[in-house]
Protein backbone atom coordinates (compact mmCIF):
# COMPACT_ATOMS: atom_id res chain seq x y z
CA UNK A 1 0.00 0.00 0.00
CA UNK A 2 2.54 2.16 0.64
CA UNK A 3 4.75 1.83 -2.69
CA UNK A 4 0.68 2.43 -4.43
CA UNK A 5 0.46 5.96 -3.18
CA UNK A 6 3.71 7.61 -4.83
CA UNK A 7 3.68 5.36 -8.58
CA UNK A 8 -0.11 7.08 -8.18
CA UNK A 9 1.13 9.97 -7.22
CA UNK A 10 3.60 10.40 -10.08
CA UNK A 11 1.04 8.67 -12.92
CA UNK A 12 -1.56 11.80 -12.11
CA UNK A 13 1.46 14.47 -11.97
CA UNK A 14 2.92 12.97 -15.21
CA UNK A 15 -0.51 13.38 -17.03
CA UNK A 16 -0.37 17.60 -15.94
CA UNK A 17 2.93 18.23 -17.18
CA UNK A 18 1.95 15.75 -20.81
CA UNK A 19 -1.27 17.56 -21.02
CA UNK A 20 -1.87 18.48 -24.31
CA UNK A 21 -3.70 21.76 -24.02
CA UNK A 22 -3.26 25.04 -21.22
CA UNK A 23 -5.51 26.21 -19.21
CA UNK A 24 -5.83 29.53 -21.45
CA UNK A 25 -6.79 27.45 -24.86
CA UNK A 26 -3.04 27.41 -25.91
CA UNK A 27 -1.18 24.53 -26.44
CA UNK A 28 2.90 24.74 -25.21
CA UNK A 29 3.99 25.82 -28.26
CA UNK A 30 1.65 29.60 -28.21
CA UNK A 31 -0.86 28.22 -30.42
CA UNK A 32 -4.50 27.86 -30.08
CA UNK A 33 -6.58 25.62 -31.84
CA UNK A 34 -9.32 27.57 -32.67
CA UNK A 35 -13.09 27.32 -34.19
CA UNK A 36 -12.45 24.51 -36.35
CA UNK A 37 -9.26 22.28 -34.82
CA UNK A 38 -7.14 23.93 -36.89
CA UNK A 39 -3.99 26.01 -35.38
CA UNK A 40 -3.33 29.62 -36.17
CA UNK A 41 -1.18 32.18 -34.42
CA UNK A 42 -1.69 33.36 -31.10
CA UNK A 43 -2.21 37.33 -31.55
CA UNK A 44 0.66 38.89 -29.84
CA UNK A 45 -0.17 40.95 -26.59
CA UNK A 46 0.93 44.13 -26.14
CA UNK A 47 3.87 45.37 -23.56
CA UNK A 48 3.31 47.97 -21.25
CA UNK A 49 6.15 51.09 -21.84
CA UNK A 50 9.23 50.84 -20.20
CA UNK A 51 9.98 54.14 -17.95
CA UNK A 52 12.94 55.16 -16.48
CA UNK A 53 14.60 58.23 -15.10
CA UNK A 54 18.54 59.11 -14.85
CA UNK A 55 19.89 62.56 -13.39
CA UNK A 56 16.99 64.65 -14.43
CA UNK A 57 15.78 62.30 -17.82
CA UNK A 58 12.64 60.74 -17.82
CA UNK A 59 12.23 58.58 -20.46
CA UNK A 60 9.20 56.54 -22.48
CA UNK A 61 10.23 53.33 -24.00
CA UNK A 62 7.21 51.44 -26.07
CA UNK A 63 6.48 49.29 -29.11
CA UNK A 64 3.89 50.55 -29.84
CA UNK A 65 2.78 54.65 -30.31
CA UNK A 66 0.23 55.90 -27.57
CA UNK A 67 -2.32 58.28 -28.83
CA UNK A 68 -3.54 61.35 -26.18
CA UNK A 69 -1.34 59.87 -23.81
CA UNK A 70 -1.03 62.21 -20.78
CA UNK A 71 1.42 63.05 -18.46
CA UNK A 72 1.52 63.94 -15.28
CA UNK A 73 4.39 64.86 -12.41
CA UNK A 74 3.25 66.32 -9.21
CA UNK A 75 5.05 66.96 -6.16
CA UNK A 76 4.91 65.02 -2.74
CA UNK A 77 2.64 67.35 -1.93
CA UNK A 78 0.51 66.51 -5.37
CA UNK A 79 0.78 69.79 -7.00
CA UNK A 80 1.15 69.50 -10.76
CA UNK A 81 4.13 70.55 -11.80
CA UNK A 82 4.14 68.96 -15.33
CA UNK A 83 0.85 68.37 -17.45
CA UNK A 84 0.70 67.43 -21.20
CA UNK A 85 -1.59 65.40 -23.80
CA UNK A 86 1.03 64.41 -26.43
CA UNK A 87 1.42 61.08 -29.20
CA UNK A 88 4.30 58.99 -27.34
CA UNK A 89 6.42 56.94 -29.67
CA UNK A 90 9.60 54.89 -28.61
CA UNK A 91 12.13 57.37 -27.48
CA UNK A 92 9.71 59.89 -25.92
CA UNK A 93 12.27 62.51 -23.28
CA UNK A 94 11.38 64.70 -20.88
CA UNK A 95 14.15 66.62 -19.13
CA UNK A 96 13.05 67.82 -15.90
CA UNK A 97 14.57 70.63 -14.26
CA UNK A 98 17.48 70.54 -11.47
CA UNK A 99 15.49 71.18 -8.78
CA UNK A 100 13.37 68.42 -9.89
CA UNK A 101 16.26 65.85 -8.02
CA UNK A 102 15.63 67.58 -4.51
CA UNK A 103 12.45 66.04 -3.70
CA UNK A 104 10.09 62.90 -4.40
CA UNK A 105 8.03 63.07 -7.29
CA UNK A 106 5.21 60.90 -8.74
CA UNK A 107 5.04 60.13 -12.93
CA UNK A 108 1.58 59.24 -13.99
CA UNK A 109 1.19 58.02 -17.50
CA UNK A 110 -2.34 57.54 -18.61
CA UNK A 111 -3.22 56.00 -22.34
CA UNK A 112 -6.27 53.90 -23.07
CA UNK A 113 -7.48 53.47 -20.07
CA UNK A 114 -3.94 52.90 -18.42
CA UNK A 115 -2.22 53.84 -15.71
CA UNK A 116 1.25 53.20 -15.36
CA UNK A 117 2.56 55.34 -11.70
CA UNK A 118 6.65 55.43 -10.94
CA UNK A 119 7.83 57.30 -8.11
CA UNK A 120 11.42 58.92 -8.25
Amino acid sequence: MKKLIPILLLAFISQICYAEDTPNGNNADGYDKGEKGHPHKAPIKPSAPLISYNQGVLSVSTHNTLYNAEIIIRDINGNIIYDVVDTISNGYVILLPEFVSAEMYRFELVYSENQIVLYF
